[in-house]
């Protein structure tokens, strides 16, 4: 029965296996094969006395190595850990310590970041295969037989870590039954078949990037592994490999029309590109209709959501429509099929259409809960509903508009930063009394960290000094790429900082205050 994940691997192995399922740097795997190396690797790991609900960690760009993690803990009933290699090291430290793995497996450019992990296993790649911790060593050693443990559809598959304002990383549970209605949901607003090519250069660390892998992996579609993002390149890619879908970041679609610089894109296989993560202003999500013609659909949700939400679909995108349609396209759309998405009162109480609240998911995908945090878990899913943080209202069409954030979060290329940890950082500094950290307008990345800082007296102090110091402590994406200097910072009658003042200086005159 297909009702785990797992399933669906033998499923196409059987099915289509001759049929190219990855193509990555190295070459091609068909569905029959990449079958029987995550065979191979949960044979060995069992071997090595790894457990139904041990976790697996997994360090690495979009490589094979990672997918087949990936499905050795979706076949074999293990709880993948992807980790973030854009991290520093006491990040990458904290999530894997946290999550107690049993094993990891590490692309060796990255092997500096978890030199401070205790953990029994570890394997790197991609050697000679000859290294004593090679991965390619450990499946060498075991066959490709189906293995005896499987996974049931309750059972935990995914521990996504998402930070958080008031602290450290926490694992979101994921299991096997979600995920798949997940991937229903998703099939049914995205509309594509199992002829159809998706291209992954979207980190799979992220639940996005691994969400849409997964479902088009379900049609048994074939997809292609890029490592890293180039505009030039990726636009050779789509044409050359005959892709049809893509999941992109606001910023790297951006890249893309710049790229271009007014032409057209040739390429006439292309019909789905996907985009979430990041807001997509409508002067570029324009841009981008020019270019690439009405190709694009955008998919709202987060971490905990499973992550499925809201879909502007493509009958959606109406640059030219009326000015309800046009209004539209700063929208995230309307509920996913299965989902149901509304805005509520601080009470949880449903508000009216058009009133703003905070922004709210119930699915059967949602998560099961953080990785042992009950106190997050209860407030963050209540009565079965997820609760974003987002800010925003459901207007008479049911149409969903994210207008702020009610958690002090700025997005960035993508990337998820959490300004609590960048001003714990800078308070510690000498020369600084106080700071705010906010995210400012950034037509590159739709937002960027943008630092206010009071300098304490008899000190000197410089833009140039400030964002070091973050360069030195921080994951560089996280460090400001601006810095204010004011006497004073607005304060509220209870002596908060009201950023909202600090913001609408930055924001005055943009589409969206986010």
């Amino acid at each position: 029965m297909l009702n785990t994940l797992g399933s669906f691997i033998a499923y196409n192995a059987e099915n289509f296996p001759d049929k190219p399922a990855y193509i990555h740097p190295n070459g091609t795997l068909t569905f029959a094969q990449f079958n029987a190396r995550v065979n191979q690797l949960i044979n060995a790991l069992t071997a090595l006395g790894m457990k139904k609900g041990d976790r697996l960690g997994i360090l690495s760009t979009n490589q094979l190595e990672m997918v087949e993690a990936y499905g050795a803990a979706e076949k074999g009933g293990f709880i993948a850990v992807p980790l973030n290699f854009r991290h520093q090291a006491s990040d990458v430290e904290y999530v894997a310590d946290n999550a107690e793995l049993f094993a990891l497996i590490v692309q060796d450019e990255y092997s500096h970041l978890v030199e401070g992990v205790t953990v029994a296993n570890r394997f790197s790649f991609p050697g000679t295969g000859q290294e004593t911790c090679s991965y390619e060593r450990l499946l060498a050693s075991s066959s490709a037989q189906e293995p005896e443990v499987l996974s049931e559809p309750d059972d935990m598959v995914y521990m996504m870590y998402t930070g958080g304002t008031t602290g450290r990383p926490k694992g979101v549970l994921l299991d096997h039954r979600g995920q798949i209605e997940n991937a229903k949901s998703t099939m049914a607003d995205a509309a594509f078949g199992s002829n159809d090519r998706l291209l992954t250069v979207m980190p799979l660390f992220h639940i996005g990037g691994k969400n849409f892998t997964t479902v088009h992996f379900h049609r048994a579609c074939t997809n292609v592994l890029v490592p890293s993002f180039n505009a030039a390149g990726i636009l050779t890619q789509l044409s050359e490999e005959n892709i049809t879908c893509v999941l992109l970041a606001p910023t790297m679609i951006k890249m893309l029309v710049d790229e271009l610089d007014g032409r057209p894109f040739a390429a006439g296989c292309l019909k789905n590109v996907y985009y979430s993560s990041a807001p997509m202003p409508v002067s570029l999500l324009r841009q981008a209709i020019k270019a690439f013609g009405p190709v694009f659909m955008q998919f709202y949700g987060l971490t905990e959501s499973g992550p499925s939400g809201a879909c502007l679909r493509k009958e959606d995108h109406q640059p030219d429509g009326t000015q309800r349609e046009q209004r539209r396209l700063m929208s995230a759309g309307r509920a996913m099929a299965y989902n149901e998405v509304r805005a509520v009162d601080d009470a949880g109480r449903a508000l009216p259409r058009g009133d703003v609240g905070e922004i709210c998911i119930r699915a059967e995908q949602v998560m099961r809960g953080y990785w042992r945090n009950e106190d997050a878990t209860k407030e963050t899913m209540i009565d079965g509903w997820i609760h974003s943080g987002d800010l925003g209202y459901v207007d008479e069409d049911g149409y969903i508009f994210v207008v702020g954030r009610k958690k002090d979060v700025i997005i960035s290329g993508g990337e998820n930063i959490y300004p609590r940890e960048i001003e714990e950082l800078l308070g510690h500094h000498p020369a600084i009394k106080e700071v705010a950290v906010i995210g400012v307008p950034d037509e590159k990345w739709g937002e960027s960290v943008a630092a206010v800082v009071v300098v304490n007296d008899g000190h000197d102090l410089g833009a140039d000094d400030v964002i070091e110091h973050c360069r030195q402590n921080l994951a560089s994406y996280k460090k400001p790429r601006q810095v204010h200097f004011r006497e004073a910072l607005p304060r509220s009658s209870l002596g908060k900082i009201v950023k909202t003042e600090l913001r609408d200086e930055f924001w005055a005159g943009h589409e969206r205050k986010i």
